[in-house]
């Protein structure tokens, strides 16, 4: 049951025009997962936002990976609030191969009886907007192709230039999660996979740009950067979608140069082959797809500046 209304955003970073909502008289339910390590300086601000959201979740599990700071005692906090539920994992080091399973780990802790309509996957760090997740979902709730959308992270006052849904912040549909074994690959590329998979499927995904939310910690290093050209591979990226990607990255100032030498040598490593098990090939049909449909997408990129260049010459 939805009544459509159209109405200014007052959150919005954008343009400021306005935008289709949707008031929702049948509320969707959803649950929230979240991985944190050492978030002591980020996490009460992060689940705070969460717990104010005027669509409020069902469940939100935190798994904490081992954090050797005031994490662990923080979480106490939350632990008493009805639907919130804190896993902690034994561990020595950060790793982000971990990352994946944690947020599986979180998944499997919600319990037996998961009967909600959305799943949202939050870092440590981040901090919505009140009608952050009502925003998000009305619009998915009109939209029953979108199986999963997201926001546009913030960092201090850069708004960063995401072209797909984010890996934080993101609402996913939870029958289609579900369909796809309700799990992330514990491998290089895993939140890029579930966008790729929603396409496969000939589902969509949406970035709604207007909708901004703070991501407190700036994202990347130079670990990460390497499993990020390694994923590009992996996903099957076609050679020179990649080669573009990188370039991209280093013109605009997106990452530092040696951020962009790792991720060349990221891509290498897995066109090579790793002994990192983290690092293997997604199955053949999906990285046809991803390879395919960057091909057209170059091909229109190419026709588009040929015929640029030809009116210039006319």
């Amino acid at each position: 049951m939805l009544n459509r209304r159209v109405e200014s955003d007052n959150q919005s970073a954008g343009s400021g025009s306005p935008h289709e909502s949707i008031v929702l008289t049948n509320k969707p339910s959803y649950a929230v997962i979240v991985s944190t390590r050492n978030g002591a300086s980020t996490i009460r601000k992060t689940l705070n936002s969460i717990l104010k959201q005027t669509l409020s979740a069902v469940k939100i599990c935190v798994v904490d990976d081992g954090s050797t700071d005031e994490t662990a005692r923080i979480l106490t906090e939350f632990d008493a609030k009805p639907g919130v539920r804190t896993v902690r994992r034994s561990t020595q080091c950060y790793d982000i191969r971990r990352v994946p399973a944690n947020f599986n780990l979180a998944h499997v802790s919600l319990g037996r009886e998961r009967t909600f309509d959305y799943l949202m996957i939050s870092g440590d760090d981040c901090v919505y907007p009140t009608d952050y997740v009502n925003s998000i979902v009305s619009r998915m709730e009109s939209d029953s192709a979108t199986v999963v959308a997201s926001g546009r992270p913030r960092t201090g006052s850069d708004i960063l230039e995401e072209h797909s849904p984010s890996g934080s912040g993101r609402m996913i549909r939870y029958a289609f999660w579900c369909s796809v074994g309700g799990a992330y690959p514990v491998r290089v590329g895993w939140e890029t996979w579930l966008l790729y998979r929603a396409l496969q499927q000939g589902f969509k995904t949406e970035l709604y740009v207007d909708l901004i939310y703070d991501h407190l910690r700036p994202r990347g290093s130079m670990h990460q950067f390497t499993y990020w050209g390694s994923a590009m591979y992996c996903l099957g990226y076609h050679p020179l979608y990649a080669l573009g990607r990188i370039a991209k990255s280093l013109a605009k100032t997106e990452v530092a140069p040696n951020g962009c030498v790792s991720m060349f040598g990221g891509y290498l490593m897995g066109l090579f082959g790793s002994s990192d098990a983290f690092v293997s090939a997604f199955e053949p049909s999906l990285r046809n797809f991803v390879k395919s449909s960057q091909a057209h997408r170059i091909t229109g990129i190419v026709s588009t500046a040929v015929g640029r260049l030809s009116r210039r010459g006319h």
